[in-house]
């Protein structure tokens, strides 16, 4: 199973601004993380150029953007640059016309050929002069973002689902957060004042990043059909579950979850249980979750946050890379490992139009299902009458197989 590169980030700096290293290190980081590792193989990597190629006080490596490189892979689908702007870096393109082109060749791909260039500042130099003027341009990342891996991460990544989405969409894709809440917060009395300042620190927190927000009370218009206005936010936003001790029980954040997993979003749980919860629910459950701690909720709103970041960009690679792996014959290839919530509608309609189909063939991100959870899901395959060829794949046991399904 061979995929072309999807996404290629270049961190670009100049050797003396040693910050550019760590910037680097902790993109490479990320992007290696359990977030990104169920895609299919190089789906993304992250590529240094620091060191001079011509002579050791010049400009680096060219990034084999606008033309392949000898002896690698051709550009990816997409690729993202970012600029670590430092005082030599500043100094460098003043003074040495090489330098000088390098970085005017580099802020002159922002836009040509699927490429966004993202630039952060060293503090506490401003960027003057010429590096000023080719910079200008430029959508720069937070200035937290050079002394915060998590910033950085959530402001890249949410930059480049932006990107994407708008252009394959033509118009700005800003990831949109749908927070899926209740307003009675816990079992026992005394936490249920807790819930609205909870619900009013997640926004407040949304506020303060480039992320946009749908808060129910405060989103719907006065007369607005508000149940199919939920409905059509729950399918077309990032769905946050703010999960206190009585939001499994009800009936709209049930609905609303519900949606959203039939949409394939992405999705997040943010649990902040005091007495915890009277039962569960399995609408609730399979997807990534974080913990927070109601008496002091920051840290885990800002981890959750991050999280539904990278479950949008997953979101966007996944279905960039979905073009090549359909070409293998898979009928279904969703974000989310399969489920009985989603699995069933999926079979219903997929029964319909191929009533001849003798196969059910799933691809989806790693990690796989457990056993236990796969024989579940076989067993409804089972009762829409496939009974003989149904598989469920990963990237990861799809290449073990040597890229074969089940025949």
């Amino acid at each position: 199973m061979v995929i072309p590169p999807i996404l290629d980030v270049f961190v670009v700096w100049h050797p003396d601004d040693v910050k550019g290293e760590e910037v680097c290190t902790w993109l490479e980081q990320h992007f290696h993380s359990p977030a990104f590792a169920g895609l299919a193989g190089g789906a993304v990597e992250v590529y240094a150029r620091s060191t001079g190629w011509g002579t050791e006080e010049g400009p680096p490596r060219p990034l084999g953007i606008e033309s392949r490189l000898a002896g690698v892979l051709p550009a990816a689908q997409f690729n993202v640059i970012v600029p670590v702007l430092g005082a030599n870096l500043m100094r460098a393109v003043e003074d040495d016309p090489e330098w000088h082109s390098y970085m005017a060749n580099l802020v002159e791909l922002d836009g040509n050929n699927d490429t966004g260039v993202y630039p952060v500042r060293i503090p506490p130099a401003n960027v003057t002069g010429k590096l000023a003027q080719l910079v200008s341009p430029l959508q720069a990342l937070a200035e937290e973002s050079i002394d915060d891996a998590a910033v950085l991460a959530r402001e890249l990544c949410q930059a480049i689902t932006q990107r994407v989405s708008t252009a394959a969409n033509g118009e700005p894709g800003r990831v949109r957060v749908f927070i899926s809440h209740t307003k009675h917060f816990s079992l026992e009395e005394p936490g249920a004042e807790r819930g609205p300042a909870l619900f009013e620190e997640v926004r407040k927190q949304i506020e303060n990043t480039r992320l946009a927000s749908f808060f129910d009370a405060q989103d719907l218009q006065a007369g607005s059909l508000w149940e199919i206005e939920l409905d059509r936010n729950a399918a077309a936003c990032a769905l946050l579950m703010v999960r206190t001790d009585k939001y499994s029980g009800r009936e709209w954040t049930q609905r609303e979850v519900l949606v959203a997993k039939r949409a394939g979003v992405p999705i997040v749980g943010m649990y902040a249980f005091t007495a915890g919860e009277e039962r569960g629910s399995f609408l609730m459950d399979h997807v990534p979750s974080v913990p927070c701690d109601a008496e002091n909720p920051l840290p885990g709103i800002q981890t959750a946050l991050n999280r539904l970041v990278d479950e949008a960009l997953k979101r966007t690679l996944w279905e960039a890379q979905s073009v090549y792996l359909k070409e293998n014959g898979f009928d279904w290839l969703p974000v989310h490992a399969p489920e009985p919530v989603t699995l069933a509608p999926w079979l219903a309609e997929h029964k319909q139009a191929e009533p001849e189909d003798p196969h059910v063939w799933i691809i989806h991100p790693d990690p796989p299902l457990g056993p236990r959870e796969r024989d579940v899901v076989v067993e409804l395959c089972a009762l829409a009458g496939f009974t003989d060829n149904v598989d469920v794949l990963t990237p990861r046991t799809f290449a073990a197989r040597g890229g074969r399904v089940a025949l």
